[in-house]
């Protein structure tokens, strides 16, 4: 598979906790929370552990509890794709964010530049100077 990613990957694990808001077809327990932890993550997009499927194109919400640094970010993304993982009771989620609140967005490029600056690129720096990703 291709790498479409146009920065960097942070791995790292942080507890996560996922909402699905729009997607096409059944979901059990659309809706309600799902709990999992992320296993990489980047200025753009995430991949999560969890173990519950969602499928590609569903529009989902999570919630990424930092440690170290504390801090929580919401994020709102579309899920690009689910795969099981080598655990059979894990699927990861890979995900695009697709909205995140100004000042959200705002603390989670400055905390990618500070404490992971090979997870920030030219381009999302520029953009991110600029105000205009996502």
């Amino acid at each position: 598979m291709r790498e479409m990613r146009q920065s960097g990957r942070v791995f790292t694990r942080c507890p996560a906790v996922v909402k699905v808001l729009n997607v096409d077809g059944a979901v059990p327990g659309y809706g309600s929370p799902r709990y999992g932890h992320t296993s990489d993550f980047s200025a753009g997009g995430m991949r999560l552990v969890l173990s519950d499927a969602i499928p590609p194109d569903a529009t989902i919400e999570v919630t990424v509890v930092m440690l170290d640094p504390p801090a929580t970010f919401r994020h709102q993304g579309r899920v690009r794709w689910c795969k099981d993982s080598t655990d059979d009771q894990k699927r990861f989620v890979g995900v695009e964010f697709s909205y995140s609140a100004p000042a959200v967005r705002q603390a989670w490029l400055q905390l990618l530049a500070e404490r992971f600056p090979h997870a920030i690129s030219k381009s999302t720096q520029f953009a991110r100077d600029a105000g205009s990703i996502w």
